[in-house]
């Protein structure tokens, strides 16, 4: 008998801001394929606070660009606020991901010639956001991060745990679905970690969707729930 093709289980409006059913993903498919992930099912509702964990070589970092449309499955379904975009290329995931997902960094990768203001600004350039609204959107996230008195600051001239806030500020510019940190708290010392995951907390607490990918105990405690990983798959 042929096995049947899996479907989206039912689920209220609020349950289905992301949903993976069969996801996988296959590098090198012609050469020598390399199954990075491999028939991943994964819900996220809005408001949770997730924790991806797993050794090095999991899927992870896959996960993570698949969830935030930086990468597309090989096969299987990934849809975001009931939009299936598994198929989606170019122009249209570019568009998701300014409007739906908001990414911090390890490495923070925010541009050294600009300021904090004007990094955070470039999601709202993007978006084509009128100058007046640009300008009340940025003072009110760097006051939200602690930072209005260093918005003309460049990021050398910030501390690690600085930049990783200007980060988040900049990852709330355009007011996404769900925000993706990618081990967000590496670079950072004890208390810097501390500070930004008491951030962290507070946007999740106000009801902000998060999905952190994390080798670390002490930040996935902060999740309401933990994902593993393990050879592509979730265990």
């Amino acid at each position: 008998m042929a096995a049947r093709k899996k479907t989206p289980a039912a689920r209220s409006p609020v349950d289905g801001l992301i949903e993976l059913v069969g996801v996988s993903k296959v590098y090198n498919p012609d050469r020598v394929p390399v199954h990075a992930l491999a028939d991943v099912d994964l819900q996220i509702a809005a408001g949770e606070y997730v924790a991806i964990m797993g050794p090095s070589g999991s899927g992870k970092s896959t996960l993570m660009h698949i969830l935030g449309c930086l990468d597309t499955p090989t096969s299987g379904s990934y849809s975001l606020r009931g939009q299936e975009v598994s198929r989606y290329t170019g122009k249209k995931l570019a568009h998701i991901r300014n409007r739906d997902v908001g990414f911090v960094f390890q490495r923070f990768n925010l541009l050294p010639r600009l300021t904090a203001a004007e990094n955070v600004e470039l999601p709202l350039l993007y978006a084509r956001a009128p100058a007046d609204r640009r300008r009340e959107v940025v003072a009110d996230l760097l006051a939200k991060v602690g930072l209005s008195d260093r918005g003309h600051h460049r990021p050398n001239e910030l501390s690690g745990g600085e930049v990783q806030r200007v980060a988040i500020a900049r990852a709330l510019a355009n007011d996404p679905a769900i925000i993706l940190a990618d081990e967000p708290t590496g670079n950072l010392d004890s208390k810097s970690e501390d500070d930004l995951m008491e951030l962290l907390d507070s946007l999740n607490a106000a009801g902000r969707t998060l999905v952190v990918v994390t080798h670390e105990d002490s930040v996935a405690r902060h999740a309401k729930r933990v994902v593993l990983l393990h050879d592509g798959r979730v265990v």
